[in-house]
């Protein structure tokens, strides 16, 4: 799989491996940004409230606030790439990409996720998704 087929993608599956490296250079990407251009925002869900420069670049209640257009640009792909992500992270474990949804149940959602995506072996030899990544 090529990298622009691992970030931009629905199709396939991908290692645990390959998506902690994703979002330890995501993160440092992140931090990049805050570094140069802004401020961290938690904004709980309450994106109403937000004036019209924040730019909403993560799940997970992150946002950041910015003036320049380069970064939310840059969000905009970076929730892209996020969902490609672990939509093949789930399709390894052979779940539907819609399982993506499950972190919108509320306290649980994101636990979910985290397990599930993060730490849980993918299934062995090829499944409904495709060959193994390995």
């Amino acid at each position: 799989m090529t990298v622009a087929n691992f970030l931009f993608s629905f199709q396939g599956r991908a290692r645990r491996r390959d998506m902690w490296i994703f979002i330890l250079i995501l993160t440092a990407i992140y931090g990049g940004l805050f570094w140069q251009f802004g401020h961290w925002h938690a904004s709980h869900g309450l994106t109403d409230f937000l004036p019209a420069h924040h730019m909403w670049i993560g799940s997970y209640g992150v946002a950041l606030v910015t003036h320049n257009p380069f970064v939310g640009l840059l969000g905009i792909l970076a929730i892209w790439m996020k969902l490609a992500v672990f939509v093949k992270r789930w399709h390894d474990r052979d779940k539907s990409g819609w399982f993506i949804l499950v972190v919108f149940i509320p306290f649980i959602g994101w636990l979910w996720q985290f397990i599930e995506c993060g730490f849980l072996e993918g299934t062995q030899g090829p499944n409904r998704f495709g060959p193994s990544p390995k």
